[in-house]
């Protein structure tokens, strides 16, 4: 007998608790699926809604990148460098207890509004849960390895592709799905604050004048990509780059 993925009961009991909650609430303060659904179908055919994920997205990705690029590049040469990483130590304590958000009103002073500052919150956002897992990636290589590839007459940079890299790739992913999380959250968040579009901008300004199914589904569709894009992108990549390290 094929055993059940329990799963599959999520979706029917968020719609259940959504529909109990709902009916205790004015349908202009807080509307049912119904109403919601009707909102996004008229939503899918309006070019502007399309137009403020595809700006979501575009920040959400660059900022993305350079997090993840800065991220590798730091948390290897601190892995390597124990004077380095003791430099690094407390930077990264500082910041990473300073949340994202806190980073938005001076950035959208000193760059404006648009998209800089917005991409500024994410590579903040998502750089410090990459490198310190990178990090911890890092010191957790045994010894033996290195020692091996050396007596092969590996170089620096040969030890660093063959053994490094391969070897942080588990931790770096675990930083990259956990970064991800708090970038998507802390984009929403500054565009909310003092963004001139995107999803944050959407459900912002539709709350302040009383479309409350539209912030519905600004809300539903700022979930389904995240569920999409870390279920389709970042543990598919998990999979196939990261799966031959499992450590206990």
């Amino acid at each position: 007998m094929k055993k059940i993925h329990y799963g599959i009961f999520a979706v029917p009991f968020i719609i259940l608790v959504w529909v109990l909650a709902a009916s205790h609430y004015p349908a202009l303060v807080f509307p049912g699926p119904l109403k919601t659904f009707a909102e996004l179908k008229k939503q899918l055919i309006t070019p502007d809604f399309y137009h403020h994920i595809g700006i979501s997205l575009y920040r959400l990705f660059v900022g993305f990148a350079i997090a993840s690029v800065c991220a590798f590049v730091v948390g290897l040469l601190a892995g390597i460098s124990k004077q380095f990483r003791q430099f690094l130590t407390p930077m990264v304590m500082l910041f990473q207890a300073t949340p994202p958000m806190a980073w938005a009103p001076l950035l959208i002073l000193l760059l404006d509004l648009g998209n800089a500052p917005m991409i500024a919150v994410i590579v903040i956002a998502a750089f410090f849960p990459i490198v310190v897992n990178v990090i911890q990636g890092m010191e957790q290589i045994k010894v033996s390895h290195i020692r091996a590839a050396q007596t092969l007459g590996a170089n620096r940079f040969q030890l660093a592709w063959h053994v490094y890299l391969p070897e942080v790739m588990p931790s770096a992913f675990t930083g990259m799905v956990v970064g991800f999380g708090i970038a998507w959250r802390s984009l929403v968040a500054a565009e909310m604050i003092g963004g001139n579009a995107g999803l944050g901008w959407l459900i912002s300004s539709s709350g302040q004048i009383g479309n409350s199914p539209l912030v519905m589904v600004g809300i539903i569709t700022i979930g389904i990509l995240a569920m999409f894009f870390e279920l389709v992108l970042l543990h598919p990549l998990k999979k196939r780059f990261a799966s031959w390290a499992p450590r206990a």
